[in-house]
């Protein structure tokens, strides 16, 4: 770990104390999130409900993980209107059901709730790892996060959630066709951008599930 990261961690871990939310960083390469959740395998989370930061941290990228999770944090903090508006509409509640299997009237409404919440917290995220000076490829990052941002709307193809293993931000035919800046069409999936995300997915050993 290098003094710049520890000195983020010590930041996080102070912030947390602050708004008196738990923060666990795990050594782990993943995590689970309760039982019989539609997205219950992750690499991190931020829960505003019950105050927890969680960050698995025995995997390489893990301290991008921890900027994003934390991001979260100061979205809930702000009470930001993406924040709110998922708060105020359920919307992760209803997308974890519907991922399990039940149905959900205007689920591609809460698709883009979610994905309107991602995007303007991967935007937070660069800015975070650039105030602290992380040793991370903003433009490799910015290609990642807007492959990230996408799969909320590939979702509305396949009802499936990925696992950190198989995340589309590891996956390099679909983030090489995606922007180094945040400027890509958000509310809807270009024909481009869905053929990538079929030609991975659609490779049993890259399946989303």
């Amino acid at each position: 770990m290098t003094t710049k990261e520890q000195h983020f961690i010590d930041f996080v871990k102070s912030e947390c104390k602050k708004y008196k939310v738990k923060c666990k960083l795990e050594n782990k390469p993943y995590l689970k999130l309760g039982n019989g959740s539609g997205m219950s395998t992750c690499s991190g989370y931020f829960d505003g409900e019950y105050k927890i930061l969680a960050c698995a941290i025995a995997k390489e990228e893990w301290i991008t993980v921890l900027a994003h999770e934390y991001c979260h944090l100061t979205q809930w903090v702000d009470q930001c209107k993406e924040w709110v508006k998922a708060d105020k509409k359920n919307t992760y509640q209803l997308l974890g059901n519907w991922l399990e299997g039940e149905p959900v009237r205007q689920i591609k409404y809460h698709l883009g709730i979610c994905r309107d919440l991602e995007l303007d917290n991967e935007k937070r995220t660069v800015e975070v790892i650039k105030k602290f000076n992380l040793d991370v490829d903003i433009d490799l990052y910015i290609q990642k996060s807007n492959a990230y941002v996408q799969f909320y709307n590939y979702m509305y193809y396949t009802r499936k959630w990925s696992t950190p293993q198989n995340s589309p931000y590891t996956q390099k035919e679909i983030y090489e066709n995606c922007s180094k800046k945040f400027n890509m069409k958000y509310k809807s999936m270009s024909n481009r951008i869905k053929l990538a995300y079929d030609k991975v997915y659609s490779n049993s050993s890259a399946r989303a599930y």
